[in-house]
């Protein structure tokens, strides 16, 4: 028997090997919560073995955000509704042996399809975990995917190197991002006995971003107030669960640490990303250092100056804004651009939000007190709120903001197809100037409130609190 048969072989799943890597190594059980988008990887996977054509999807996403227990609760999902004929493949430990997508497309035409991947008729299930350990991925699993017609195949890796795959793998792959835990996950994973609010938390996406107006907005959300409350009743420390939340726990890898021990898992996975992970996203000449310098300004202000910046770090504006957009791709930063057209958006200034909060928190350890101080926290609710809003938008040019000069700003802007959303967050935010006062002729605004337990509204604004915009 080859090296490279022997290696497909024991690559082929088996119940008790599923099992064993679903084993979670502190809570001893595999009975554990899968994440919210495990639902539409399974939907996808019982369109295609029920005649769908969809059947490859890429998991894209920061390392530590569940994408390798995804895939593993996908076999065993595969494995009990669907075919025992699954294989798992981790490219970064079949890299000692030389064998990558295209080796493994040949072993399966030579030892298992006669010569002909055309040829095989039984349903297969390919998992590819970090796929991106091989630097010919795109090309070798477009091929894989044109002459195996029969496969349905998921694979995880960086944002970046799936979403810069080749233009002809970008119409058969469909990216699904994981992003960090919202918060009904952190609850659901943390609290036993609460169930899902799937239809109220699509309703209470409804009426906060297409409402017609602040008035039927105000109304909607009272309606569902109950709802909300009900679901918020049975969480215990409600406060101090969603402060935990945003400081914290939005890491599924690190949901389970103390709160000590997870700056320094943080700071561990950022330098991994930018050490590791980054040198992998480009072809062209980069300094880590250089990434890691901007990364740390970033933390204490998320909108910078990038003269400035180069003449303090000694490198070009060019160079600053490779290593901006570098950042984005790894999936530590998301990015909004100013208010306004197209020229608005090329030439002024963009503003840098944490993929995750802690991240900020992390990176500004050192530098803080024991104590978060209130300018911190806000950033980091900033930070939570446009990841929220990632997910929802699948346009992200629907989210922006405006730094006008010589007036007030809100903290972002919706825009719609109508008149836009002004949205304005803040620790016990109640003052409404920000959004009243800008020259943007809005639709309504929306005031999130970590303080406050009541719905308010003030003329054409909303007041929520914080707590019923994390059921988002």
């Amino acid at each position: 028997m080859t090296e490279l048969q022997q290696i497909l072989e024991n690559s082929k799943l088996t119940e008790e090997t599923i099992k064993a890597n679903l084993m979670h190594p502190i809570l001893r059980s595999s009975n554990y919560k899968a994440r919210e988008i495990f639902d539409e990887i399974t939907s996808i996977a019982n369109n295609y073995f029920t005649g769908g054509t969809m059947r490859m999807i890429g998991l894209a996403g920061l390392r530590g955000v569940g994408k390798t227990t995804l895939l593993w609760q996908t076999a065993d999902f595969m494995y009990k509704n669907h075919t025992k004929n699954i294989y798992f493949f981790h490219l970064g430990d079949l890299k000692i042996y030389n064998i990558g997508v295209r080796e493994i497309h040949k072993g399966f035409e030579k030892y298992f399809a006669k010569g002909n991947l055309w040829t095989y008729k039984e349903k297969i299930i390919l998992l590819f975990d970090e796929i991106h350990e091989d630097p010919n991925w795109a090309k070798d699993l477009k091929i894989l995917y044109d002459l195996f017609p029969i496969a349905f195949a998921v694979a995880t890796g960086s944002s970046a190197l799936l979403l810069q795959s080749t233009a002809d793998l970008v119409t058969r792959m469909l990216i699904q991002h994981v992003y960090p835990l919202n918060f009904r996950e952190y609850i659901g994973f943390t609290h036993s006995g609460i169930e899902k609010i799937s239809e109220t938390r699509q309703y209470l996406e409804h009426i906060l971003l297409q409402s017609e107006n602040a008035n039927k907005l105000f109304r909607k959300i009272k309606n569902i107030q109950p709802n909300l409350d009900n679901y918020i009743q049975k969480i215990d420390n409600t406060e101090e669960r969603i402060y935990d939340y945003i400081v914290y726990h939005n890491i599924i890898r690190f949901l389970l640490n103390e709160k000590l021990q997870v700056n320094t898992l943080i700071s561990d996975l950022v330098k991994r990303v930018i050490y590791e992970d980054i040198p992998k996203l480009t072809k062209e000449n980069h300094n880590p250092q250089n990434a890691e310098k901007i990364l740390y300004r970033l933390a204490a202000s998320d909108e910078i100056n990038i003269q400035s910046l180069s003449q303090v770090i000694g490198i070009s504006q060019n160079k600053i804004n490779e290593n901006l957009n570098i950042l984005e791709k790894a999936e530590l930063l998301n990015v909004l651009y100013p208010y306004g057209g197209i020229d608005s958006k090329i030439n002024k200034t963009r503003k840098y939000f944490f993929m995750s909060p802690s991240i900020r928190k992390a990176i500004l350890t050192p530098l803080t007190t024991k104590n978060i101080d209130n300018n911190l926290y806000a950033k980091m609710l900033e930070d939570i709120v446009v990841l929220y809003l990632k997910r929802i938008f699948r346009n992200w040019n629907s989210i922006s903001f405006s730094s006008a000069k010589g007036q007030k700003n809100p903290d972002l802007i919706i825009e719609t197809i109508d008149k836009p959303i002004l949205l304005e967050i803040g620790i016990n935010k109640n003052t409404t100037k920000q959004i009243s006062k800008s020259r943007i002729k809005y639709k309504y605004g929306i005031i999130i409130n970590s303080k406050t337990e009541k719905i308010e509204l003030c003329n054409d604004i909303v007041i929520i609190p914080l707590k019923y915009f994390l059921l988002l």
